[in-house]
């Protein structure tokens, strides 16, 4: 969206430099996002301070800036608004745009599963309205101010992912932004370093509902019991989805096939079937969350029917490559935490490969219990997989704990990076394997699928 200099400083109540207003069409904190007519956001940081960046930022076209002082060696023409704080000045910026559009907002959280969620949802209602949605997982208290002051045009719903890995970090930007509609995918073990138990991160996802806005409506999950637990509780509207429990938006008759997946979506207004052109039930499951964003904001079921063909997953959040053998390459290593690995797994147990293959990455963040969650997995891999790779320290629990319930050691590889992952399985694949990649975003696993892969272009 498009402002000005003054809107900036009046925002974030601070002194406009004399003179100096200027027209701005977008913000940016690294230097080179910036494209003429930026303001660039200076933000201190733990390693690196934005300030040092600031004359990059300026040669590359930012046109004003917003730090905690002026910048050394930044040309006089340029105009530098100083706040305490740039991070809360850049909500209060992005915070008085979104009042000035006068737009809607689905805001969308939980343990797993937000992302799609997101973009099946957008997806979904762009079929009656004008839509924008966060990009990528741009769902912090820096990404998502970014991503609303950053819209290319004035949507009538904007659909937003908020994430946390902290207390607190939600409720400041839901009483921010003020969503009409807040969603809760789930709660599972996931930034249990920062969390004493998983019931406190069912509390700390329940924050979003902190600023939801007087008759809003809460859709939640009916069969996560957190969840469930938080929905009983809130006085206000519920849309409840789920498969299994009782809710306003469920599905039956589901068939599995390797590539999709069918079944009957049901709701008050009637149903309807559904073909997803993705395989495993927890797509499906992220298809009811979106269809219930969906409908409260206004979308028939017919939207969702006409919708679910042309989806697709978000890079590496599911997607299918090939390797030059031929064998399939089941990308799903954005990230990983116990319930979504353990879903993915199931995907991998429904197809009929010649050999299924898991290539599973650390899962971190787990806190002080890190083993025993990986463990856990690593007993529920033992019945789903033929051959495991595990990679990373923490990795090694699942191969130990397979081991000890009778999985195969020869069938057992441990590696220590991505890079010797891709290598191993370069020699080893053949036409009918289907392997399947997954661990925390920190591991890395995508750089072993984007190196199987390319051996397939270049074959």
């Amino acid at each position: 969206m498009n402002f000005t200099l003054s809107d900036v400083a009046s925002a974030a109540r601070s002194a406009l430099p004399v003179g100096q207003d200027v027209e701005l069409t977008g913000v940016a904190v690294d230097s080179r996002a910036v494209h003429p007519g930026t303001l660039f956001v200076a933000i201190p940081g733990a390693r690196v301070d934005g300030h040092d960046f600031a004359p990059d930022a300026v040669a590359r076209g930012a046109r004003a800036i917003l730090g905690q002082r002026v910048p050394p060696s930044l040309p006089e023409r340029v105009p530098v608004v100083v706040v305490p704080e740039p991070v809360p000045a850049l909500t209060a910026l992005a915070v008085l745009l979104k009042k000035r559009a006068s737009f809607r907002l689905a805001a969308i959280t939980g343990s797993s599963g937000k992302t799609t969620t997101k973009e099946f949802t957008a997806a979904i209602l762009s079929r009656r309205f004008e839509v924008a949605r966060t990009p990528g997982n741009q769902n912090s208290a820096i990404g998502f101010p970014m991503s609303v002051i950053n819209l290319p045009r004035i949507p009538a719903w904007m659909i937003g992912e908020m994430g946390m890995s902290a207390k607190g970090e939600l409720s400041r930007l839901s009483r921010a932004f003020e969503p009409d509609i807040a969603a809760i995918t789930n709660v599972a073990p996931a930034h249990l370093a920062n969390f004493d138990s998983i019931d406190e991160v069912a509390e700390a996802k329940s924050e979003i509902l902190d600023g939801l806005r007087p008759g809003g409506t809460f859709v939640a999950n009916a069969d996560d019991s957190r969840v469930a637990a938080i929905s009983k509780r809130w006085p206000g509207r519920v849309v409840r989805f789920a498969r299994f429990a009782k809710s306003d938006v469920t599905a039956d008759r589901f068939e599995r096939m390797e590539t999709e997946t069918r079944f009957r979506l049901r709701t008050s207004a009637g149903e309807v079937a559904i073909t997803l052109p993705l395989p495993g039930t927890h797509q499906a499951v992220n298809f009811l969350a979106a269809s219930a964003v969906a409908i409260s904001a206004g979308a028939s079921i017919e939207d969702c029917a006409a919708a679910a063909p042309d989806l697709a997953p978000s890079p590496h959040r599911g997607e299918f490559r090939r390797h030059r053998s031929g064998a399939l390459l089941y990308d799903d290593s954005y990230n990983a935490n116990p319930a979504s690995l353990r879903a993915a797994l199931d995907t991998l147990s429904g197809f009929a490969a010649t050999r299924r293959i898991a290539v599973l990455g650390d899962m971190r963040e787990l806190g002080s219990d890190e083993d025993v969650w990986h463990r856990e997995v690593g007993k529920y891999a033992s019945s789903r997989t033929d051959h495991l790779v595990c990679v990373g320290e923490l990795a090694r629990y699942y191969g130990e704990e397979a081991v000890d319930l009778g999985f195969p050691k020869q069938a057992i590889t441990y590696v220590d990076s991505p890079e010797e992952a891709a290598r191993l399985l370069d020699g080893m694949l053949a036409e009918g394997d289907v392997v399947l990649f997954k661990g925390s975003h920190a591991v890395g696993l995508d750089r072993a699928v984007e190196m199987l892969a390319r051996a397939a272009t270049e074959a």
